[in-house]
């Protein structure tokens, strides 16, 4: 991947700077009756994102936005993602409901994407001092720039852009290009990285940015042409100290 023109580099949220709690997820299981290790939980995730990158590709069927996708709804036909992720855990379909109601019913108190790797912060700061603006977009609901600021990395960002405050979702480009235009850098000067194909690499694609996917266990199904990263830290070979512009 070139990099020399790379200015910017714009982060989803979820799964990629905060990630969900799985152990909290795992107590929940066993709470009813479904012990899971946290490590299944997120190689069931991947089965969840499959089914996204299925409903949104090759083009996104006015019924199946992605915050409908996320959590069931009468108007989302498909499964929602925890109902997808629960099923791959070998969870019996009645009592999937249940489960993914209380999983809901948490978030709604306390964010479920709340856990920060140890190098995260210190990760950014490199990247900042090499030289390149950091900003976030976000699928969210309306709290991501608090979670950033209650979790410490919001100070890292010169932009956080929250779909549910400005009124669009990836992977509509037009809410990667209000990104770019606060940050006031061209789509080609611009890496988004992101956890979703369907919705941070085609998405960014079609804005005109480089892609990068998060891939935590590096087993993403199906095609993916684009970079792939495990780790945020696995940017900084690939981004060197910007020269004086």
């Amino acid at each position: 991947m070139a990099t020399g023109d790379v200015q910017t580099i714009l982060f989803d949220a979820g799964n990629t700077l905060v990630h969900l709690d799985y152990a909290f997820i795992a107590e929940l299981l066993a709470v009813h009756d479904h012990p899971r290790s946290p490590l299944d939980i997120r190689r069931a995730e991947y089965v969840a994102r499959a089914a996204i990158d299925r409903a949104l590709t090759p083009a996104m069927p006015s019924a199946a936005r992605p915050e409908q996708l996320l959590w069931p709804g009468t108007t989302a036909p498909q499964p929602s993602y925890f109902d997808v992720a629960l099923d791959a855990l070998g969870v019996p379909a009645d009592e999937i409901p249940a489960i993914v109601a209380a999983l809901r019913a948490h978030n709604a108190e306390e964010c479920l994407w709340r856990v920060v790797e140890a190098d995260t912060a210190d990760v950014l700061a490199e990247l900042t001092a090499r030289g390149y603006t950091l900003g976030v977009i976000s699928n969210a609901d309306g709290r991501i720039e608090a979670d950033l600021a209650r979790l410490g990395l919001r100070r890292h960002f010169a932009t956080v852009v929250d779909s549910h405050v400005v009124g669009v979702e990836k992977p509509d480009r037009r809410i990667f290009e209000l990104a770019l235009a606060r940050l006031g850098v061209p789509p080609t000067a611009a890496l988004y990285v992101g956890d979703v194909f369907a919705i941070d690499v085609l998405g960014a694609r079609g804005a005109g940015l480089t892609p990068v996917l998060m891939d935590a266990l590096a087993c993403y199904p199906g095609p993916v042409d684009c970079l792939r990263i495990a780790r945020l830290a696995e940017l900084l070979p690939l981004l060197p100290a910007q020269q004086r512009r």
